[in-house]
């Protein structure tokens, strides 16, 4: 079955979390930091189901090394550099009415580089997000220009069905109108421990890191796309960036089950025949992304009043 044949019957919990003006595709316009420097080059994306959060960041086009055939050792530098250059994940985020954390989720560098929560404040399509320490502020810009559908979906598991072999595998499918994200998390458990205070560039110039706990940090897949949910999505963005160009994944295999709450997905990957089993975070057939955000009638009439001036040169950023 079609994905979008079975929305009508996902059930997905009663639980609100974020409010509906930061749920959706936002793409970060600029960052300033405190010293007075900005960044309005690195690529950023941000998708928001209500409570999942999908992360891409990624530098210029020209400047993104293709993912490496084989993981990098110790001595290889400029490969190893070239990875921390890359960041994309998926997280569980909290709401508590001014800001939004986050907690869990997987990807592809191991510490945490944006550990304080986010005061956030959305205007018109700008969505505005403060450091509680000063340390920055970011302004976002919503992408949706249409409703559509809102969904997040968390992958539970994944299994085998030729080998029977099934692996516990964090991920997520989130899809927000006409953009999609899928985060395709690490498989199973590391060779060799990881401490959650080490870097992915300490792992990468440790000599002693084995090969396999090497691969493994790097089997995994972020990945931005653009389609729609009837027609497909396609990659713009991504870690990997051979993925560009390619189906996001594939849409068709699911039902329903095997709990509540939960949907199955039967596919093939590298000739292999795969079941992924999701829980249903978020599920809205027809979400609003309004780029227009509420303001008071003394403010409307001021704008009209002074909209000579004021709306000379205006147009929609993104």
């Amino acid at each position: 079955m079609h994905l979008a044949e079975l929305i009508p019957v996902l059930q997905a919990p009663s639980d609100a979390g974020v409010p509906a003006w930061l749920a959706g595709a936002f793409r970060r316009r600029s960052i300033s930091f405190a010293n007075g420097q900005s960044d309005i080059t690195t690529r950023v994306f941000w998708l928001q189901t209500r409570t999942l959060t999908f992360d891409l960041r990624l530098p210029e086009r020209d400047e993104q090394a293709p993912w490496p055939a084989q993981p990098p050792h110790a001595e290889q530098d400029e490969a190893i550099a070239s990875l921390m250059q890359l960041e994309g994940w998926y997280a569980h985020s909290r709401w508590d009415g001014r800001q939004l954390d986050w907690r869990g989720g997987d990807g592809l560098q191991l510490h945490n580089r944006w550990p304080e929560p986010a005061l956030l404040r959305r205007v018109g399509n700008s969505l505005v997000e403060f450091a509680p320490s000063g340390a920055y502020v970011e302004d976002w810009r919503l992408q949706n220009d249409q409703p559509g559908p809102l969904i997040g979906l968390e992958l539970v598991s994944e299994t085998c069905l030729d080998t029977r072999e099934k692996t516990l595998r964090k991920g997520a499918l989130i899809l927000c109108g006409d953009y999609a994200g899928q985060v395709l998390g690490h498989r199973g458990k590391p060779p060799q421990p990881i401490s959650h205070s080490t870097t992915l560039q300490a792992v990468f110039e440790d000599v002693e890191v084995s090969s396999a706990q090497r691969q493994w940090l790097l089997d995994l897949d972020v990945s931005l796309a653009k389609g729609s949910l009837q027609d497909g999505y396609v990659v713009t963005d991504a870690i990997r960036a051979q993925r560009e160009g390619e189906p996001l994944c594939d849409l068709d295999g699911f039902e329903a089950g095997p709990q509540t709450g939960h949907i199955r997905q039967r596919t093939q990957v590298d000739g292999r025949r795969i079941e992924r089993v999701f829980r249903v975070e978020t599920c809205e057939a027809l979400a609003s992304f309004s780029a227009a955000t509420p303001s008071t009638r003394d403010s409307q009439r001021w704008f009209q009043k002074e909209s000579a001036m004021l709306a000379r040169y205006t147009e929609t950023l993104k």
